[in-house]
């Protein structure tokens, strides 16, 4: 029998045997693709502070008053580089540089020091060095480090610029004066600062020049990177004296002899090419430390005239003191679990991460009064830290958490970048996060500077294939599995019952007294 139906005007497309696609990774440019290689040991230090000739007798007096007897990888690779390359400052433009290393690595001290050494050749004052941090716990760390090292010694004036405690026209009282026959006058050398303050004085506050600007530093450059939120930098960009192409030819460098250099420091650099492209890098150089990675060729910094694809070696690099470890628990027993686990492992100086400030206040209550009930341990100091904590309160929990005298602190994200606490011994994760630079930056708390350091991620199971790709992306293979049995929480179930009836209590009588407030508040004035 024939078949004279019509052949179809549409394709059968499940007749073609697709698959799926392998994923073409990216091609790397030259400089991320052959970078600098800086190692992660802490604990093999080779170059003592006298090991680099370069550097100025008086700020290696400086550093060895302070206890520094060795310098770590990325400042040996990084401060003789930086000395040397900007004694061509007149002649040509400089090349920018990309730092890629740990956190508690180094990387401040790295650049403090060339610039300090560079800018004390200067005989005039001008604004010459900006150093741009995205918090303000942040900038006053490192502004603590430029004082330091420039008090007594140096006659150069380094200012904080920050709206906690001066409005921009007592902040400009320091920056600038006016001279009737020299128009503004720069009062100072350096400027360390945050985003905000920053684009607030160039907007608004006269005078307020970036033209003499010899060095930018973007420190933890990564947070910069978001196009949408980042105008700030475009503005940044437009008020130096060259804010054209990074297209050095004879006509430019004739109009423009010298360029501000950029020096950008993260432990999780992006390589997405939007983001690098408006940053304005001039023939960038990269340093970065190496990691054992699946998936990525050493012969990425190898001599080759092949096209490098993938991730750059040393993309996201934590400190080899740093141990990782992840705890598979039900959501219902993440709180008697991170109990069990700082008693049962007697921890001490803990950071622990939270998604939310309201998590952060209802997890430090708990853990207050599972305390108070626990008669058969000594009391577990705990406090919390979020951006319904004033400044000075945080500063102080700080200095407490540094001296010993709090055990446990519980946070959000604030405390996740950069900022250096003495001897935090570990660090837990509450929640898994979404991208790998969070958990980088989250576990870099700990294992800073050559110390021992532990990070324990909490994951409920449904999250438990979210923190394998988090994992991966990072190029981590070595996380270890600690096992807390459901047996080993039954000791705590009545004191957990009791914990939670008393906060319910204790939330109750909050309440309450607000009400009270609120109603008395708006209550009538008999009298009108």
């Amino acid at each position: 029998m024939e078949d004279n139906s019509k052949p179809s005007d549409f394709t059968l497309i499940d007749t073609h045997g697709f698959k799926n696609n392998k994923k073409v990774k990216r091609v790397l440019p030259e400089w991320l693709a052959k970078p600098t290689i800086v190692s992660v040991d802490l604990n093999k230090l080779d170059v003592p502070i006298e090991g680099i000739q370069e550097l100025d007798p008086a700020l290696i007096k400086k550093l060895r008053n302070k206890g520094y007897t060795h310098f770590f990888p990325v400042q040996t690779q990084l401060i003789p580089w930086l000395i040397n390359v900007q004694q061509f400052w007149y002649d040509r433009w400089l090349r920018d540089v990309c730092i890629s290393a740990p956190t508690g690595s180094g990387k401040t001290l790295s650049y403090v020091l060339p610039i300090i050494q560079t800018l004390q050749e200067h005989t005039t004052r001008q604004l010459r060095a900006l150093i741009v941090l995205p918090t303000k716990d942040l900038a006053v760390q490192v502004f603590k480090v430029f004082s330091y090292f420039i008090k007594n010694t140096f006659d150069l004036k380094v200012v904080l610029l920050e709206s906690t405690k001066l409005t921009l026209i007592k902040e400009k009282e320091k920056i600038l004066r006016y001279d009737k026959k020299r128009g503004w006058i720069s009062l100072v050398d350096i400027i360390v600062t945050t985003p905000g303050r920053l684009a607030d004085h160039i907007y608004y506050t006269e005078g307020f020049s970036l033209k003499c600007l010899r060095f930018l530093v973007l420190d933890e450059a990564d947070s910069f990177t978001n196009i949408l939120q980042n105008d700030w930098l475009y503005l940044v960009n437009d008020s130096l004296a060259y804010s054209g192409p990074t297209i050095c030819n004879l006509n430019v460098l004739e109009k423009f002899p010298q360029r501000t250099q950029r020096l950008l420091f993260s432990a999780t650099l992006t390589q997405d090419p939007e983001k690098l492209k408006f940053l304005k890098l001039f023939e960038p150089k990269l340093f970065t430390s190496i990691i054992k990675r699946k998936n990525t060729e050493l012969s990425a910094v190898t001599a080759t005239d092949e096209p490098v694809r993938g991730d750059f070696v040393g993309k996201y690099t934590t400190p080899k003191e740093l141990k990782e470890y992840m705890v598979l628990c039900p959501e219902e027993n993440k709180p008697l679990t991170l109990y069990h686990l700082i008693r049962s492992k007697s921890l001490k100086r803990v950071i622990c991460f939270v998604k939310s400030k309201l998590e952060v206040h209802r997890l430090a209550r708990l853990l207050c009064k599972l305390s108070e009930l626990d008669t058969n341990n000594s009391p577990l100091r705990v406090n919390e830290i979020s951006s319904d904590v004033s400044q000075k309160v945080h500063s102080k929990y700080i200095k407490q958490f540094s001296a010993g005298k709090i055990d446990v602190l519980i946070c959000t994200d604030s405390l996740a970048r950069g900022i250096d606490i003495d001897q935090i011994s570990c660090v837990i994760l509450y929640n898994v996060p979404k991208y790998p630079k969070n958990y980088i930056h989250r576990i870099g708390r700990t294992a800073r500077a050559g110390h021992k350091g532990k990070a324990i991620t909490f994951v409920i199971p449904e999250h438990e294939q979210l923190f394998h790709k988090v994992l991966y992306s990072a190029g981590k293979t070595s996380v270890k599995n600690i096992i807390v049995d459901v047996s080993n929480l039954e000791q705590y179930e009545q004191m957990y019952i009791d914990a939670l009836k008393s906060l319910k209590t204790e939330l109750t009588v909050k309440s309450k007294v607000i009400n009270k407030k609120v109603r008395k508040k708006n209550k009538p004035d008999s009298k009108m």
